[in-house]
């Protein structure tokens, strides 16, 4: 696994999110979990240098799992983005 973080680490994880080969960034929420858990809970895109993706801060140690919800009508897709690791 290529994308792991110390757990003191605040960081930006870009996420590229594609429907249907298009990358989207409108309409797009997130889910961070841990590899056992469905995605509950969405918040907001956060944007750094015109990328959307998630921060890392202070997680606890583990693997977890970036989801990927894109509201659409009439299909709603709920997508999965990759795993990190927090050491």
């Amino acid at each position: 696994m290529s994308n792991v973080y110390p757990r003191e680490t605040v960081e930006f994880i870009p996420v590229e999110v594609t429907v249907d080969g298009e990358t989207v960034t409108d309409g797009v929420q997130f889910c961070v979990t841990n590899r056992v858990t469905r995605p509950t809970s969405w918040i907001s895109p956060v944007t750094l240098e015109g990328k959307i993706g998630v921060m890392t801060n202070a997680q606890p140690v583990g693997v977890y799992v970036i989801w990927a919800k894109v509201t659409d009508s009439p299909e709603v897709p709920v997508i999965r983005c990759g795993e990190y690791r927090v050491t």
